[in-house]
């Protein structure tokens, strides 16, 4: 299968849904356009990555440190960020894989986290 040809399911709620579809109509622009889209701008959005590293001034100590609390931080936004997926899964997939996995990732980045800040303290 072609990469670029893959089919997308989202779920949403139904009044949002129906009242797309009218406006979509109402319009004149067909509903796949109008989704890919929209799709197009979420993946360009997506591309300018918020925790991207900045070069940072390390000649001292104190700007190291400054720069290890920057790192910690930005670990913890995607530990909270993971911990929402994790308690978002149903309980009844709670033994699947995405499920682990989000509770491993969380494990791993307190590891990291803990090890940071006993570097740099």
């Amino acid at each position: 299968m072609n990469p670029e040809n893959r089919q997308l399911k989202i779920l949403v709620d139904a009044q949002i849904a129906s009242a797309f579809k009218a406006a979509c109509k109402e319009s004149g622009v067909p509903m796949a356009k109008e989704l890919s889209a929209y799709m197009e701008r979420r993946i360009k959005a997506a591309g300018k990555a918020p925790l991207q590293a900045k070069p940072v001034q390390t000649a001292t100590r104190k700007d190291r440190r400054s720069a290890m609390r920057g790192i910690v931080s930005m670990l913890a936004a995607v530990r909270d960020a993971e911990e929402a997926y994790a308690a978002n899964i149903p309980e009844n997939l709670r033994s699947g894989p995405a499920y682990e996995d989000a509770e491993s990732a969380v494990c791993t980045i307190d590891d990291a986290i803990a090890l940071l800040e006993e570097a740099y303290g």
